[in-house]
């Protein structure tokens, strides 16, 4: 019998298993990272990315106050440093302030020393704003770009003190031809209760990105799973502690 086929397909299994485990949101096998309990519970987490955005962000936090909601933000550094004041009205809201990359790096594609330079320059810049990431036991939150990783980049991201955070609904919200309708038929597949929610304020491109989409879609999901349905919306912090995840490597 030739060998031949099975090797390769032992080779072609190996691969997919570590592309799934370096793109999926809620795959664990290249290390811990936070997803939220999906299926279980009525906690539920809004998180934004790449922000914080001069032209959407002061709208989401309007809308935020309105329904009495906690959110968690995962800021670019090179934005907090450009708008340090509207960063700490984010963190004097109360909401909860995450590490997301000084540049938006796709970090398994970049060696150790630039991962760790890109956390410590995000961290300065949100430090020098004012603002005070959010702890869990003593670990600051940290959201890969893109949800990218591999086990190099979550062994650094322990080292460096983070805890991983991931999501465990995706509402394409960056998408070309996004709209509300179409993020809103995303949240009613996906939203089982326990979940992180992946949305977006800003964007890695540019400052003032169109989120109108976004904000417009983290309305219509309080008004149903909150005013609704009874979810409690919580930030990452609080979700973690009362879920009792084990925030170590």
């Amino acid at each position: 019998m030739r060998k031949w086929p099975l090797a390769f397909g032992a080779a072609a299994g190996a691969a997919g298993w570590g592309i799934y485990n370096g793109i999926s949101p809620t795959a664990q096998g290249f290390g811990k990272g936070f997803v939220g309990t999906p299926g279980r519970g009525k906690l539920m987490a809004l998180t934004f990315d790449d922000g914080p955005n001069t032209a959407w962000t002061p709208k989401l936090l309007e809308l935020l106050d309105k329904h009495g909601v906690k959110a968690t933000f995962f800021s670019i550094g090179h934005y907090a440093r450009e708008q340090p004041s509207l960063l700490r009205e984010v963190a004097a809201a109360g909401h909860a302030v995450g590490n997301h990359t000084y540049t938006h790096v796709t970090m398994p594609l970049h060696t150790d020393e630039t991962i760790r330079r890109e956390l410590r320059d995000t961290t300065t810049a949100i430090e020098e704003a004012g603002v005070e990431m959010a702890r869990v036991n003593g670990h600051r939150l940290m959201r890969p770009p893109y949800g990218r990783r591999r086990p190099g980049t979550l062994r650094v991201l322990w080292e460096e003190g983070y805890v991983p955070i991931l999501w465990s609904v995706t509402l394409w919200d960056w998408s070309k031809g996004v709209t509300t309708e179409k993020i809103m038929r995303k949240a009613e597949k996906q939203i089982k209760g326990g979940d992180v929610v992946l949305l977006h304020d800003g964007c890695d491109v540019a400052m003032g990105w169109d989120r109108s989409h976004s904000v417009r879609s983290a309305e219509l999901i309080l008004q149903q799973w909150k005013e609704q349905e009874g979810y409690e919306f919580v930030t990452i912090p609080e979700m973690i502690e009362r879920t009792g995840f084990t925030v170590d490597p």
